[in-house]
């Protein structure tokens, strides 16, 4: 009977060894870190705020909703020549869950002015979506939505809605593309040294079996 007991030792560590993870969806928390944008002449004067913390759950493969995540807008009054000419905008998020180390980012863009259909104001286009990576091999893409701001209709003065009121939200989306690689507890751990040590009885055993004989 002892020359069955190698193999189930070793495929009962290898069993515990193998622990997928969770089902279950994962809480992505965090905040708008810093937001790096065009604050002076020349091209389109940029002011960006009201940075918002966010919490989802997130599932791997599937993408959420839109998630606001900072204001954007101008104060200039007007949308000259200068102003059309872009600007290089950069966003950085800070995660706080799941556990880390967080790596990636930041994710970047540009700001100008637009004219168009008897009316002006900004545009932020941005590059695409940008990888977070976190613990053992997890991986986030995060893509944020193109967006106009204050726009504002030639017939009145100023030309442009100026100030933050009649600035834009910047919204993003969220997916989850890995979660990290499972580590096993430390019940698992125990579980396994036990099969382990009685594989290495069981061929103990048979090989004093084998000299007796």
């Amino acid at each position: 009977m002892f020359k069955y007991l190698p193999a189930a030792a070793a495929a009962l560590a290898l069993s515990f060894a193998a622990v997928p993870a969770a089902e279950a969806a994962t809480v992505f928390s965090g905040t708008v870190n810093n937001v790096n944008a065009n604050h002076a002449d020349p091209g389109l004067v940029v002011e960006t705020g009201n940075f918002n913390s966010f919490s989802l759950p997130l599932e791997v493969g599937v993408t959420s909703a839109p998630v606001g995540l900072f204001s954007i807008w101008t104060n200039e009054s007007d949308i000259g020549w200068d102003d059309l000419a872009s600007s290089a905008i950069f966003v950085q998020l800070q995660f706080t869950a799941p556990a880390g180390p967080w790596a990636g980012g930041p994710i970047g863009g540009e700001t100008f002015g637009v004219w168009g259909f008897f009316r002006e104001g900004g545009k932020v286009e941005w590059d695409g979506p940008a990888t977070y990576t976190f613990g053992n091999g997890g991986k986030l893409e995060v893509s944020l939505n193109d967006t106009y701001f204050n726009w504002g209709d030639y017939a009145w003065n100023p030309k442009t809605n100026p100030g933050q009121q009649y600035g834009a939200v910047v919204s993003g989306n969220f997916k989850l593309i890995d979660l990290p690689s499972a580590v096993p507890e430390p019940a698992t751990w125990a579980m396994m040294i036990t099969g382990f040590g009685l594989a290495g009885v069981a061929i103990r055993r048979r090989r004093e079996t084998l000299v007796a004989a």
